[in-house]
């Protein structure tokens, strides 16, 4: 057992620097595990010991821009749509399985069909933050530095730094002890 998981990132490194052979900005150590789906790779820039693990998609269009600080990593199964957007993740971030992550998405204001309105606006998510499994990120959201997401919460807006978040929409539960750390 212990052999396949060094096998499976002994891969992962190759991976991502056959990646970084094709244009994609991949820091030391970084890896990016068979089943990551990156379109628009040029856009993408990931840290010094970055993970993308499986399942993980990053769907950008000409001009969008996707960043992954330095020991930070997506769980298996995120879906990430940049378009043409900005996404900005911070270092020491853990995100967990089944994120959804929208710097674009269909836009309930105005008049009109839904599908004709669009919001479209920057995430950024800081450093030393712990995302929870299955949470839904929307379009404008900024996440600070020093911040926990419980698990299936829904983000929009500015989540401040050093608080426990969750709900639908997410809002600050409990203030975080510095002495918890939230080491990602």
């Amino acid at each position: 057992m212990l052999l396949g998981y060094r096998l499976d990132a002994l891969r992962a490194r190759v991976r991502a620097r056959w990646l970084g052979l094709l244009g994609l900005a991949v820091g030391a150590g970084a890896q990016v595990y068979p089943g990551v789906r990156l379109r628009h790779g040029e856009g993408c820039i990931l840290g010094e010991g970055s993970i993308l693990y499986r399942g993980v998609q990053i769907l950008g269009t000409a001009g969008g821009r996707f960043s992954i600080g330095r020991h930070s990593h997506l769980a298996p199964g995120a879906y990430v749509l940049v378009g043409a957007q900005q996404l900005q993740i911070g270092d020491d971030v853990a995100i967990g399985p089944g994120l959804m992550l929208f710097c674009e998405s269909n836009d309930t204001r105005g008049h009109g069909l839904f599908r004709h309105q669009y919001r479209r606006a920057d995430v950024r998510i800081g450093s030393n933050v712990f995302i929870g499994a299955r949470v839904t990120v929307l379009p404008g959201a900024e996440i600070e530095d020093h911040v926990a997401v419980a698990a299936h919460a829904v983000v929009s807006g500015r989540l401040a730094s050093g608080w426990l978040y969750g709900g639908t929409p997410a809002r600050a539960l409990r203030r975080l002890d510095s002495a918890e750390g939230l080491s990602a």
